[in-house]
């Protein structure tokens, strides 16, 4: 009796401990650190493919992991541009944000001949001639493009000890846009040559004759943008390889329907017509709108229907924490 009563002590022991530790236990290390993360927690992971690019440069790989120098892409790298964070509303479930907003601004400016200064001084001597071809005034470009992107999801863990596996979904809302405008130091003019940049990338001049019967110039443009929405599933794995900090693998599909409106612009126009020049604006359209919709993998960037930014970058709802990801918590 004694020995059946030790033997089923020893079972209900080994049964408590195995559903312990595959179900509530705290997995602790050799220092007694919680490795797990807990209700309460916040976690924060970056892309792991950037570092280990670098770590595949030092040891002089060929290949950089991220599949760069002209090769697809082996890993998402969706989150380059964003913020990605957690909160764990228990040990096994948590809310996943992802935002990101990524704006870019500047100005070129390229000095031209004044065009008016040579105009008044041909009418004088060689010197106001010279000293007039030393005058310059500005042409200035200005520019601005924006990237914005919010997503939020549900993610449920499960796993046994420091493997642990998530599952989830989340919905994301985004938008894009660029535009440009210009000023020019010199005004068109039905009695002089004109010159003005034609290209701030090349700085390239053009002159503009008083006898030429139509030329045009930019004025401001605004670049093919839109709005993106799409819903995604996701499922992954983490392993803590320390107390609070895990590597982890995660592959996505979902939906998105993406706009694009058509890229605009204003431009002046010098024209000679039947009652004398003239100087006026238009508004000219360079193509169409789109809408596309459909499902995606993540990775899909060469389809129509991927979740990519409609300026041409991946930075849009394609993604997660980045297919090899570290993330700490705290």
């Amino acid at each position: 009796m004694k020995k059946n009563v030790v033997l089923i002590t020893a079972l209900l022991s080994t049964m408590l401990t195995y559903s312990q530790e595959s179900g509530d236990e705290v997995v602790k290390n050799k220092k007694g650190y919680e490795i797990l993360p807990k209700a309460g927690d916040i976690g924060l992971g970056f892309n792991a493919v950037p570092l280990m690019d670098v770590v595949a440069n030092m040891i002089r790989f060929n290949q950089p992991v991220g599949g760069t120098n002209g090769n697809a892409n082996q890993f998402v790298t969706g989150s380059n541009n964003q913020i990605v964070a957690k909160y764990f509303l228990t040990a096994k479930s948590a809310i996943r944000v992802r935002f990101g907003v990524n704006t870019l601004s500047g100005s070129f400016t390229n000095p031209v001949q004044d065009a008016k200064a040579m105009f008044n001084a041909s009418l004088g001597t060689a010197d106001d001639i010279q000293a007039a071809s030393l005058i310059r005034v500005d042409d200035k470009l200005r520019y601005s493009k924006s990237n914005v992107l919010l997503t939020v999801g549900y993610e449920m863990r499960r796993g046994y000890r420091r493997l642990q596996g998530f599952y989830g979904a989340e919905l994301g809302v985004g938008g894009t846009s660029a535009r440009q405008s210009v000023e020019y130091g010199n005004s068109f003019s039905d009695k002089y040559p004109v010159q003005f940049t034609n290209n701030f990338n090349s700085a390239s001049v053009t002159t503009q004759n008083p006898s030429s019967t139509r030329i045009t110039r930019n004025l401001d443009a605004r670049n093919r943008g839109g709005i993106r929405l799409g819903i995604r599933g996701f499922i992954g794995i983490e392993y803590f390889v320390f107390a609070k900090i895990s590597v982890g693998a995660e592959y996505g599909w979902g939906y998105s329907i993406t706009t694009r409106h058509a890229q605009t612009s204003n431009q002046e126009v010098y024209q000679i017509g039947q009652a004398g020049p003239s100087v006026f604006t238009e508004e000219i359209k360079t193509d169409n709108s789109e809408k596309t919709k459909g499902f995606a993998v993540d990775n899909n960037n060469g389809n129509v229907f991927s979740l990519n930014n409609t300026l041409g970058g991946n930075t849009a709802l394609n993604g997660g924490a980045g297919a090899i990801s570290i993330i700490f918590h705290f």
